[in-house]
């Protein structure tokens, strides 16, 4: 308990980029685990058959399941990126360039973010 107390102090002193980029890790991680759940349940739906499948997959053809669908791909391509930087950093001893491999990391996952925006919102306007 007392090392539990430690931890989240360490945490408060060192405020930093890296510091974030751990905590995002680790929430996308949980978010990435939470949904393989759900999916595996909505997939499972089709056992049932055709019209109980559909019924699960309606309940996400909506502005609220688009949103979690963008949500999902942030995760991944979050998860993703600074998992490579990670790898990176440990296999060719760059180490002491993670700060600005993680800014490269997170221009990539800006302009990938952004570009997605025209793929899974144009056709919010005429579904409203």
């Amino acid at each position: 308990m007392i090392s539990k107390y430690l931890y989240l102090n360490e945490m408060s002193l060192n405020r930093s980029i890296n510091l974030f980029s751990f905590l995002l890790m680790r929430l996308t991680g949980i978010a990435l685990s939470v949904f393989l759940f759900l999916h595996i349940w909505t997939i499972g739906q089709i056992q049932k058959g055709n019209d109980s499948f559909n019924q699960a997959m309606s309940a996400y053809n909506n502005l609220f399941g688009w949103v979690l669908e963008y949500l999902l791909l942030l995760a991944v391509i979050y998860h993703m990126f600074n998992g490579l930087r990670l790898i990176a950093a440990d296999f060719f001893n760059l180490t002491e360039r993670q700060k600005g491999l993680l800014w490269i990391a997170i221009v990539i996952i800006a302009l990938i973010a952004s570009a997605s925006l025209f793929v899974f919102f144009p056709i919010i306007p005429r579904n409203i």
